[in-house]
């Protein structure tokens, strides 16, 4: 849980029992990166987990566009359901569906010291192709992203995502009463099956998956 702790504010942190869940429900969904360099290894006597991706598998995502068509009060309806589907902490058990075409990446972080460094991006651009590769059903790639993370949402750009849904004030800030909106992002699966990286250079040397 040091990771969490090291990621994201007090307000937003995830508990225990939710990656006990999604480990329970979707085991080849939770991945993590572990600094296996020698130096890591003689002064911790093992490797050192540095960061980890969580992911389930969605049958359905919500017809976002249909909300335009709505009445104020269906729409709200539809909102609410949609907020409790991308709900921090939500039940996998609840959302996971093994036959799901939907990739949803529920959870992503590292440690401080091995940001800024680009293993970030090679750990999300690994797994998810690693996770969609195995898996053909997958047709859709969806993840959520405060609006205030503007270098996240550019690396995930770049990698192919598109901004679906914005999800008004979703996520507490460290300012009281003042949230940040949600964004709702996806990209199709067959992006991340195209990967070559037998082509390129291990830039993950020390790091492994």
């Amino acid at each position: 849980m040091n990771i969490e702790r090291q990621s994201f504010i007090p307000a937003i942190q995830e508990k225990k029992r939710v990656f006990e869940k999604r480990l329970k429900v979707f085991p080849q969904g939770f991945l993590a990166l572990a600094d296996c360099s020698e130096e890591t290894v003689l002064k911790n006597k093992v490797a050192l987990v540095c960061g980890y991706l969580c992911a389930e598998k969605w049958d359905f995502l919500p017809d976002f566009s249909a909300l335009s068509g709505m009445d104020e009060k269906e729409k709200k309806s539809s909102l609410k359901k949609i907020e409790k589907r991308f709900a921090l902490g939500h039940n996998p058990l609840l959302t996971h569906k093994t036959n799901g075409c939907f990739l949803y990446v529920s959870s992503f972080a590292l440690l401080k010291d091995y940001r800024g460094k680009g293993y970030g991006e090679k750990f999300f651009l690994n797994s998810v192709a690693a996770l969609s590769s195995a898996d053909s059903q997958i047709k859709k790639v969806v993840i959520l992203v405060d609006s205030e993370w503007a270098p996240a949402i550019k690396i995930y750009e770049k990698l192919g995502f598109q901004k679906v849904f914005e999800l008004k004030e979703f996520f507490p800030t460290i300012q009281k009463k003042v949230n940040a909106d949600g964004i709702i992002m996806t990209a199709d699966a067959a992006l991340f099956r195209d990967i070559e990286f037998s082509k390129s250079e291990n830039d993950l040397s020390g790091i492994r998956i």
